[in-house]
């Protein structure tokens, strides 16, 4: 598929054609009971303290884009026992206890660098996540409907309480699964803030909340949205971003100065990772508590001769080696990985024994995701990096 360059300026949201059935779906989502509750979250503020402090790292993983059909118990419990497997993996390689977070539960918005793209002799408009529109590649199913933020919340909500049933069945053998997911849709996000008995803002709809390099900038509504809630927030950053941008993402995410309110996830590639310590001072430099982690696959994208996207592991492990040493050179805090990943058998990323195909590649709904194999391959690497520092 060839694509078309769009507008920045809208900030990632979709155009509502149907502005009435906007105006009920918004209505209706303000009346759903919340997802998460305070004190959940408030739990996971405690834990991510306890990674700054050094006690704990963090393994957040799962699917680019989720599906809201497969929010059913057979695929999360796929999902759960993948996270469950690699954090215990993690935590014998490392020693630590480990904090398990998946992309679940709320990753159904995809930020897109085109608005359209080509698909033989039609032009259409990008699939953009379950939570406006659907991937097959006709009109119908790439129209905005503001419908499925609905069916994104239930589904939401059906995964949330497989987490449940998970933890529950198994109280003593598993890790606690936090959610995480771009809070990308504005539409969605603000139906999903709620207020405590104190007065406290937080945002409902997950344990951890990020935004990405698309809708970062001093501007940004979802930097507004995201200063005012008491979750903590994480930000995606790359070479683009100026130290006294850091510093002031510190001053209005973390005013505080709480360790573990706020985590930079650094998707620099391989190419600039060594740019990250001049960020990691200016953060410094305000007295911020900051979690660093890495994200090595965001960065290192490339594209096929045929135009589809590329992974290369070895580039991956690249990043990893150069964001360590950067974040220990500068006594700063190492709290964990981020990965697009899956328990199924997938071919997606290229390392010595996988070589996808161009035929594979194009059938890959958004980015190329790591199987079990490649997973532990990077988490391996991070312990042998650590061990080398």
């Amino acid at each position: 598929m060839t694509s078309f360059p769009g507008n920045k300026s809208n900030w990632q949201q979709p155009f509502w054609s149907d502005k009435d059935m906007l105006a009920l779906v918004i209505s209706e989502l303000d009346t759903l009971p919340e997802l998460l509750s305070f004190e959940e979250i408030s739990e996971f503020n405690k834990a991510l303290a306890a990674v700054y402090a050094g006690k704990a790292m963090i393994f957040q993983a799962g699917d680019c884009a989720e599906r809201i059909c497969e929010s059913g118990a057979l695929h999360v419990r796929k999902k759960l026992t993948f996270l469950e497997q690699m954090s215990r993996e993690l935590s014998t390689l490392m020693g630590l206890p480990i904090l398990t977070v998946g992309r679940i539960a709320g990753q159904y918005a995809k930020p897109r660098s085109q608005h359209n793209e080509v698909d033989g002799d039609r032009v259409l408009p990008v699939w953009r996540g379950d939570s406006v529109n659907r991937p097959e590649a006709t009109p119908e199913a790439r129209r905005n409907d503001p419908q499925r933020m609905l069916l994104s919340y239930h589904a939401a909500a059906e995964t949330l309480a497989e987490i449940k049933r998970y933890e529950r069945e198994y109280p003593r053998d598993v890790h606690p699964i936090w959610t995480s997911h771009e809070a990308l849709l504005l539409d969605y996000e603000t139906t999903q803030i709620r207020t405590n008995p104190h007065g406290e803002s937080y945002l409902a709809s997950t344990h951890w909340p990020w935004f990405g390099i698309r809708t970062l900038a001093p501007d940004s509504p979802h930097i507004a949205m995201l200063a005012n809630i008491a979750n903590p927030v994480a930000c995606k950053i790359d070479a683009t971003v100026t130290p006294s941008f850091i510093a002031t993402l510190c001053r209005q995410l973390n005013p505080q100065r709480i360790p573990g309110r706020l985590t930079f996830i650094s998707r620099f590639g391989r190419s600039h990772i060594h740019r990250l310590g001049a960020l990691i001072q200016a953060a410094q430099a305000t007295e911020t508590p900051v979690l660093w982690m890495c994200d090595p696959m965001h960065g290192n994208t490339g594209k096929t001769q045929a135009g589809n996207k590329r992974r290369e592991l070895s580039d991956m492990m690249a990043e990893i080696s150069g964001f360590l040493r950067q974040v220990k050179s500068h006594n700063a805090c190492a709290a964990g990985l981020h990965l697009e990943a899956t328990p199924n058998p997938v071919i997606e990323c290229f390392c010595e024994n996988n070589h996808p195909e161009e035929h594979e590649l194009k059938q890959i709904l958004c980015d190329p995701r790591l199987n079990v194999e490649q997973t532990q391959m990077l988490l391996t690497h991070w312990k042998e990096r650590q061990n080398d520092l």
